[in-house]
């Protein structure tokens, strides 16, 4: 930048000094003359303008677009154009009101002119970076290599859309580029908030439902003959299908908030929402059950679509936990002890050959927050003397055991001695470990993460509604024989 700046002194001294130099010597400038030097003023003040744009939206260290001065520093394009949304619906009628939305409107136009093709890419290492400090060493390989080819896939969408805006026939493509560097942004902050989508394969979903391929069959095998035509095998197909069930909620702010209000207020509304649309994502992904009666989440009462802080269990599908608790309970073990390396190996062991992390695909143990605790304190792994420098009384860590990854999740709740969750508080509470291959299951999104505002005038008040559809199904397609996945239960002494 200082070099730009530079240049546009240079350009304008350059013009001071001839003016004066005629001047001086008293001959009028001819006609060519005065519209050359006023050419080179005006490219010189657009020059500074540019300058200063670039000054109030360049991108922050982690090379993430994003205002830094005004009244709506350290906002992104989404959080500003949500803010437009907002005022451009109930506040545009105030003159003091209308100021706040051009400057917000110029803000989000600054920014909108840093979104280079090195600004995307800067984008891309940042949110790389973010996905490794969210994860740590405990992050499969398999769930690292998803995410960078979603990244992938989205900078190479959005340096075409940079790169078409910069042909002047197909100028409208910066009309797309905005809202999908949004989209993309918006859905990395959910997926970084995350702990079990990373880990499993997402699918695009072009119609709904959507049939994905299940694994084909085995082939034979034949010794050849020289000039003998090998025997052929035509493998066993199946397919399995993806259902997308959409969750929705909505916020609402009344109009009484001050414009200072809502400008703070809009931006913490949106770390909320993220935070809680990744934790409900987890939660259905892990924890839905079709069942209205003793819920495996409510055991002991009837749920219904209406009941708060419950009606997501009933999305649609059946989550992870619900495969070995119930549909093939051959795939589970009721500990009914104090927590033992044994336990994190018996649920390998139920996996069978589904447990080879090198040739079947990724394998992770998915505990809740109190199992992890009480295996920190496990004595294979707890001193110095035994473990070396991963000993956990040292780190605090323990990102593997059996070289398998361990995911903690907030949405994987103590239960009771039977494995469900029960409604009115659980007798014991217990812990579990939750034993996966990841490649056996495929989340699909029909619509991804959206966020909007909405006036609603008869009641004085705006609301922010934040929605998705998703789908969630394992990959053989007969539930009640699938061994990819198994529960161990019932494991004591885990709660304080």
């Amino acid at each position: 930048m200082g070099t730009e700046v530079e240049k546009v002194i240079e350009t304008i001294e350059g013009v001071r000094k001839f003016a004066e130099e005629r001047f001086e010597r008293g001959i009028k400038p001819l006609a060519e003359e005065l519209a050359r030097m006023k050419t080179d003023v005006a490219g010189a003040l657009g020059s500074l303008q540019e300058i200063r744009r670039q000054s109030v939206a360049r991108s922050d260290v982690f090379n993430k677009p994003r205002a830094t001065s005004g009244r709506f520093a350290g906002m992104d394009l989404f959080s500003l154009r949500i803010l437009e949304d907002v005022f451009s619906s109930r506040l545009d009628g105030e003159r003091r009101h209308r100021i706040v939305l051009q400057d917000l409107r110029e803000t989000r136009q600054s920014v909108i002119k840093v979104l280079t093709t090195e600004a995307i890419l800067g984008w891309q290492d940042y949110q790389i970076g973010r996905f490794k400090s969210a994860y740590g060493p405990a992050c499969p390989e398999g769930a690292y290599s998803q995410q960078k080819y979603q990244l992938d896939h989205w900078t190479r969408q959005l340096v075409t859309l940079v790169t078409r805006a910069l042909d002047s026939t197909t100028a409208a493509a910066g009309d797309e580029l905005v809202p999908t560097f949004e989209a993309s942004e918006l859905w990395m902050d959910v997926n970084l908030e995350t702990r079990v989508l990373p880990l499993l394969r997402t699918v695009p979903m072009p119609t709904n439902p959507f049939d994905i391929p299940a694994q084909f069959g085995d082939t034979n095998w034949y010794p050849t003959d020289e000039n003998v035509t090998v025997t052929t095998t035509t493998p066993s197909t199946a397919k399995t299908t993806l259902t997308a069930y959409g969750l929705k909620t909505g916020v609402p702010f009344s109009d009484e908030l001050e414009e200072d209000a809502i400008i703070n207020l809009v931006g913490e509304l949106r770390a909320n929402l993220v935070r809680n649309a990744a934790e409900i994502i987890d939660d259905v992904l892990v924890n839905a059950d079709t069942t209205a009666l003793n819920n495996i989440n409510a055991d002991g009462t009837t749920i219904a679509k209406s009941t708060a802080g419950k009606a997501q269990w009933l999305l649609g599908f059946k989550g992870l936990r619900m495969l070995p608790l119930s549909d093939n309970t051959g795939q589970r073990v009721d500990a009914n002890a104090a927590l033992a390396h044994t336990h994190f190996n018996s649920a390998l062991t139920k996996l069978g050959r589904f447990a080879a992390p090198g040739r079947r695909g990724d394998v992770a143990f998915i505990v809740d927050i109190n199992t992890w605790i009480k295996s920190l304190s496990l004595t294979q792994v707890l001193t110095l003397d035994v473990a070396g420098g991963r000993a956990t009384i040292s780190t605090g860590e323990l990102a593997s055991i059996y070289g398998t990854p361990i995911i903690v999740s907030e949405q994987f709740l103590l239960q009771d001695t039977d494995g469900k969750v029960t409604s009115a508080g659980n007798g014991t509470n217990t812990g579990s470990i939750l034993g996966v291959n990841l490649t056996q299951w495929r989340v699909g999104f029909r619509r991804q993460i959206t966020m909007e505002a909405a006036r609603e005038a008869g009641k004085s008040q705006t609301t922010m509604y934040v929605s998705f559809r998703v789908a969630l199904t394992e990959r053989t397609g007969t539930r009640s024989s699938a061994g990819h996945t198994s529960l161990i239960f019932d494991i004591t002494g885990v709660a304080a």
